[in-house]
């Protein structure tokens, strides 16, 4: 049904659903624009569905919510637009953060929830549980200096190179181009031979890409730039995976490991971490959308 066909439509949209909120997200596998959600499409499924759904579990928003994975986030803006100028309701907006909040371009409402970091990848795949992950399917009743000393190491790596990485990022983009977000994270990662980022591929990629670059490239926003947190999502995904893989074979007698299952796993794990540890950024986001009710 073309429920986008008007303003009115997106508003009313959750009563087909019997929702109390239609909730648009990123992710999926095919990416829609507005025109074609006119038409009534959205991906089945989406990851992203999963980590909002959490969140709002988590944090008790207690209502009804449909989820819409749209794929496109250019088209979610346009739907973040409508929602800024007060042209549509009931409806919510998930984002991943991505680099906007470094050229100003954030929406402000508490109908458009962003990812704490670049994207929610940054917030499950990090050190501690990926420890934990690790201690899980190796079934130590607790890890082995050796095997906390590789994930500390590749860790730390990252943090050494991570932070230059943001802002090669950051410099390529102010001229239109992608950087290391162009490519899949595991491009960079090879967790048969070692837990560490490949640093020759990345000035490979460097170094072929750089020549596309005009002088003088524009100045960087003056702040700290976190490797982890700020960094593109799926590169954190792949350090995190490339671990996991390195270790199992290593020290267990694990020679697969799904991808799928690790990021079901890593998820479970971070939402119970959330419920003992609560996440200020995440429950201030549902606290201020419910009261905004």
């Amino acid at each position: 049904m073309a429920f986008l066909r008007t303003d009115s439509g997106i508003t009313n949209m959750r009563l087909f659903y019997e929702a109390d909120f239609i909730m648009f997200t990123e992710g999926g596998a095919t990416s829609f624009s507005l025109p074609e959600l006119i038409e009534g499409d959205c991906n089945a499924t989406s990851i992203d569905v999963k980590f909002w759904d959490g969140i709002f579990k988590n944090y008790k928003l207690g209502k009804r919510i449909k989820f819409k994975p749209i794929g496109s986030k250019s088209t979610a803006r346009e739907i973040c637009e409508k929602i800024i100028g007060g042209e549509v309701q009931n409806v919510i907006v998930g984002l991943d953060r991505d680099m906007d909040e470094f050229d100003g371009e954030l929406f402000d409402s508490p109908f458009i929830l962003y990812t704490k970091g670049y994207s929610w990848e940054n917030d499950v795949f990090s050190r501690d549980l990926t420890r934990e992950q690790i201690g899980n399917m190796l079934l130590f009743p607790e890890l082995p200096d050796e095997v906390t000393a590789i994930v500390d190491s590749a860790y730390d790596d990252f943090k050494r190179i991570g932070k230059h990485l943001v802002r090669l990022e950051l410099i390529f983009r102010g001229q239109g181009i992608k950087f290391i977000t162009e490519f899949h994270g595991e491009r960079f990662f090879n967790g048969r031979v070692s837990p560490f980022i490949d640093k020759n591929e990345v000035f490979s990629i460097l170094n072929e890409k750089r020549v596309l670059l005009s002088r003088p490239t524009n100045s960087l926003p003056k702040v700290q730039f976190c490797p982890f947190l700020n960094n593109y999502g799926k590169l954190i995904q792949a350090l995190s995976i490339t671990i996991i893989t390195y270790i199992g074979r290593k020290y267990g007698e694990l020679k697969s490991f799904p991808k799928d299952l690790i990021l079901s796993a890593m998820l479970e794990r971070y939402f119970r971490r959330s419920k003992d540890v609560a996440d200020d950024y995440y429950a201030s986001c549902v606290n201020e959308l419910g009261a905004s009710l």
